[in-house]
């Protein structure tokens, strides 16, 4: 009996269409990935997917999809005022010794060069906005820091808008090693010069996606390559600060360079300068970011040719001329070239400047 009256409920159920809507209206479509013409699109980089794969499918199996080389100098290298050589340099014992600069007011950015005598060079260099933020971090490590100096220009925020900012530089635990140390920072005019000279480079580079979570990308540098220049900026994959470790080696595995950098993206692109001397130089360029949270695009371009290099300047002064801190005061610098000039010279202007 209750089979039957079971069997008799089962065909008085409504169809199916009776619980649809009598007027059902269409929505937008949530999907992550929507299809189109037989292909699916890669949330909204579906052109540069499409051209890394040509670009993969192109290049044999045995050879890199880039490679750091170029037929002539970049027209930066031959301004004598940009990432210059011969800054006036003051040492840095090792043993966890630094040197602090207070950013003057409205400046936003500085060039930095750091060496040896032909030591290791093991520093950090830290830009703190207050006292406890710290918005670029670079640790540094090479084997030959006379060979190999580090040349920087970084930007920041314009202190009239961000706060006080203030520069540091430091050595590593060993009191073996210490570093000669030379920091400028540039005038307003000077650095939008140098704003537009890198938009320049960037826009004709061939720029490389980096996503983040341990992704490596290796970039074999032309024997003819004297030094390159590293260009990084996120502002077209999302405005995120980066996060990366750089290896510079020579042969299969012999790392000579390395950095740790860390650097605020939209608002702070990176300018650094590699000098690779000789043979066999790869650049290996490891995220260290979160998957989600470290997308940032890359350019690695010669920055000076074995064969077509400009000379080294002789004069050990800095041209003033080129776009330092003039000699007017201006930075509050009186008669020394930055904070990093004689220190029996006082210190006149508004007297914003200077070692701490």
């Amino acid at each position: 009996m209750k089979l039957v009256s079971t069997i008799a409920a089962l065909f008085l159920l409504p169809s199916v269409s009776a619980f649809a809507p009598a007027n059902p209206t269409s929505r937008q479509s949530t999907a992550v990935c929507s299809t189109r013409d037989g292909y699916k699109d890669q949330f909204k980089n579906r052109e540069r997917d499409q051209a890394n794969y040509v670009t993969a499918q192109n290049t044999p199996k045995n050879q890199f999809p880039y490679v750091a080389t170029a037929s002539e100098s970049c027209e930066l290298s031959y301004d004598p005022s940009a990432f210059p050589k011969n800054l006036p340099l003051q040492q840095i014992q090792g043993g966890n010794s630094r040197l602090t600069w207070k950013m003057p007011q409205g400046a936003d950015r500085l060039q930095m060069l750091i060496q040896t005598n032909g030591r290791p060079l093991k520093a950090r260099v830290e830009l703190w906005l207050g006292p406890i933020r710290r918005v670029h971090f670079v640790d540094i490590a090479c084997m030959n820091g006379a060979e190999t100096p580090f040349r920087a220009c970084l930007k920041f925020k314009n202190t009239d808008s961000a706060g006080p900012q203030t520069l540091e530089i430091s050595t590593s635990e060993d009191s073996a090693f210490p570093a000669l140390v030379g920091v400028d920072v540039m005038t307003k005019d000077r650095s939008v010069e140098r704003q537009e000279a890198f938009d320049a480079i960037w826009k004709a580079s061939t720029k490389m996606y980096s996503q983040g979570d341990k992704t490596v990308r290796s970039i074999p540098i032309a024997d003819h390559v004297k030094s390159v220049q590293l260009l990084v900026w996120s502002k077209d994959v999302g405005k995120k600060s980066f996060k990366a470790n750089i290896e510079l080696l020579q042969g299969p595995n012999t790392k000579r360079q390395y950095y740790e950098l860390q650097c605020g993206g939209g608002t702070q692109p990176y300018h650094a300068i590699f000098e690779t001397p000789g043979n066999g130089w790869t650049m290996r360029w490891t995220n260290t970011k979160t998957l989600h949270d470290g997308s940032h695009e890359f350019v690695v371009v010669p920055y000076e040719l074995e064969s077509d290099a400009p000379t080294d300047a002789i004069d050990v002064t800095p041209m003033y001329s080129g776009g330092y801190a003039d000699k007017n005061n201006e930075f509050g610098y009186g008669e020394t070239l930055g904070p990093h000039g004689s220190r029996s010279a006082p210190f006149t202007g508004n007297g914003q400047v200077g070692r701490l």
